[in-house]
């Protein structure tokens, strides 16, 4: 797995997907659901399953698609809700979401602009 510093896009999908699928699959979803024609090598797409036990990252390295996946023995994954079936993440965000945090519930400071 490349460093998550590495890419330049991370996407998270905010519903649970078939993880029957592999890296095919998931780059269907990643095309017909999201609406991404092409997969960039710089972008990084997240994917739970239904009981938010497991994970896969899906991206493009060069020459194939690469797939990592990890998959809890007693806990689960604290999804974030979004309306929308895409949302875009931070890479730090996506740090505390394989840590365990809820990141949907974590409050950051504003950036202010100086006058």
């Amino acid at each position: 797995m490349k460093e998550i510093s590495y890419f330049s896009k991370i996407y998270l999908a905010s519903n649970p997907v078939d993880f029957r699928k592999q890296a095919h699959g998931l780059a269907v979803v990643v095309k017909e659901g999201f609406g991404y024609p092409d997969l960039n090598s710089k972008f990084l797409f997240v994917f739970t399953n239904k009981k938010k036990n497991s994970i896969k990252l899906l991206y493009w390295d060069n020459t194939g698609y690469a797939l990592w996946w990890k998959t809890l023995e007693k806990d689960r994954f604290r999804w974030p809700k979004s309306a929308s079936e895409c949302q875009s993440l931070q890479p730090r965000e996506l740090k505390w979401l394989l840590e365990g945090i809820d990141i949907g519930k974590i409050k950051v400071h504003e950036k202010l602009a100086l006058h």
